[in-house]
């Protein structure tokens, strides 16, 4: 999922929220140094053991650093100056600010690309931010997470954001996902998490971050989807996938099916209130369209005007075609020495863009089967046994199918399993391992909860609603 800020909603009784950053986004993946010498508090300089990424171009009105690590008491954000030349050992702070606190030689000092956050607010998810203060305020280093109080008597509805801000240059980060008023949902990923570090008693830092936890709960996920059998709660039905279109022969099968290459997730497919088509395989399937050409239109043909069909392919098409496109037939005669052009020797009744199907020799009426396969240029299709007749055109087509895990991408995303906390005790294993790489998970009590969980998930699947037949044998008292 893509790095973005992460904030966290706290009620605090009726009257006051607590929004909480996490500070531990500044430092991924960023630049950092150390001291060669103790730096006092009231210094206006710092020695360095290496200025590269210090000094460019590109920062020619200073940089934000971080002195310390996050979460120390005496960790601070300063602005540099930009007078300091490149190759040099040392880096000034902005004039007229001076360090807070002693610094040990060799404590750490990163380049940061934001030193403030803004807390803003919108009606809907999607809606329209606002700020919720006039300035934006000062990250607080020495937390693992910068802190913001409002009154929740201000709103009573709505979703929080965040993002940070860089005082030196006014640029800004993108937003946090939107978190709902009253805080994320239980079944979110956030919330999953969350449970994961409370009962450790853990939190995120730069060993353990949240890209690493995001991605185990991806792998958890997918292990539990990948178990024999099915999980009935990704089963889909009377999915909208698309109209009907007059003359067609195919429709796209969504991104969202199970192994979409193959029909083995397909339950139904029916065009309106018509009844579920008849699964074929290929084989059967191509019997159907026996000498029946096909290609597609390289350019738009207009009734009356155009004189001549352009096709992508012709050479399967015979000298003399009635060319079926879009419920309106053309007879063309191919021009002489040409493979994918013909004269039109009758116009058809309807106009037709390009890029439309055009047959020769094929029929039209209900489709009453279908089967499944891929293009070379690999995407999928459902294709029907006969082109879609003009009498059902604009018809929903329905399709009910088996879906693929969704792969979320952000924490506010709520995850669709019943009971999502049996990836709590999986979290909690791998954060172990994490910390600890000597623990060994398959004697891990975490770990072995969670096969005991995840087994009891897939037990339950298979047990549905008891039938019991009992036959009357009053006739035979």
């Amino acid at each position: 999922m893509p790095r973005l800020p992460k904030l966290e909603v706290v009620n605090l009784g009726s009257s006051t929220k607590i929004l909480y950053v996490d500070n531990s986004y500044l430092i991924q993946d960023k630049k950092f140094t150390f001291l060669t010498g103790d730096a006092l508090a009231g210094a206006t300089s710092v020695s360095i053991a290496s200025t590269i990424g210090f000094h460019s171009l590109t920062t020619s009105s200073g940089q934000i650093v971080l002195i310390g690590e996050l979460g120390q008491e005496r960790s601070e954000i300063q602005r540099t100056s930009a007078t300091a030349a490149p190759g040099g050992t040392s880096v000034s702070l902005l004039s007229g600010e001076v360090l807070r606190f002693d610094h040990p030689q060799d404590t750490k000092i990163y380049i940061l690309d934001w030193n403030r956050f803004e807390p803003q607010w919108a009606s809907t998810a999607g809606g329209t931010k606002g700020t919720m203060v006039n300035y934006a305020q000062a990250l607080q280093p020495d937390q693992q997470r910068s802190i913001w109080a409002e009154n929740a008597d201000v709103r009573n509805s709505g979703y929080y954001f965040v993002r940070f801000n860089n005082a030196i240059d006014s640029t800004n980060s993108s937003f946090s996902d939107a978190v709902p008023f009253d805080g994320y949902f239980d079944n979110t990923v956030h919330e999953v998490k969350r449970r994961a570090l409370e009962q450790l008693n853990e939190h995120l830092d730069e060993n353990l971050t949240d890209d690493f936890l995001n991605r185990c709960l991806w792998e958890a996920r997918r292990e539990y989807h990948q178990s024999p059998g099915k999980r009935p709660f990704r089963r889909r039905f009377n999915n909208d996938i698309g109209n009907a279109l007059t003359g067609s022969y195919r429709i796209e099968l969504p991104n969202w099916v199970e192994k979409p290459h193959t029909a083995e997730n397909i339950y139904g497919v029916r065009i309106g209130t018509q009844e579920n088509m008849e699964f074929i395989d290929k084989k059967t399937w191509d019997f159907y369209w026996v000498n029946k050409p096909h290609s597609t239109l390289e350019l738009a043909y207009t009734v009356d005007s155009s004189t001549s069909i352009w096709v992508a392919n012709g050479r399967d098409f015979g000298g003399s075609v009635t060319f079926q496109v879009e419920g309106t037939t053309i007879g063309c005669t191919r021009i002489v020495g040409e493979q994918n052009s013909f004269y039109i020797r009758t116009q058809g009744k309807w106009n037709a863009s390009s890029g439309s199907d055009a047959f020769e020799n094929a029929s039209s009426g209900l489709p009453d089967k279908f089967t499944v396969f891929a293009e070379p240029q690999g995407s999928a299709y459902i294709y029907f046994d006969r082109l879609i007749d003009t009498a059902y055109v604009n018809q929903n087509i329905y399709l009910d199918g088996y879906t693929t895990i969704f792969k979320f991408d952000s924490d506010a995303d709520e995850l669709d399993e019943p009971d999502p906390d049996i990836y709590v005790p999986y979290l909690m294993a791998k954060i172990k391992k994490k910390r600890d790489p000597s623990v060994n998970l398959l004697e891990d009590d975490n770990y072995k909860l969670w096969l005991v969980r995840k087994q009891q998930a897939l037990d339950k699947e298979y047990t549905g609603t008891e039938i019991r037949i009992s036959p009357s044998i009053d006739h035979l008292l």
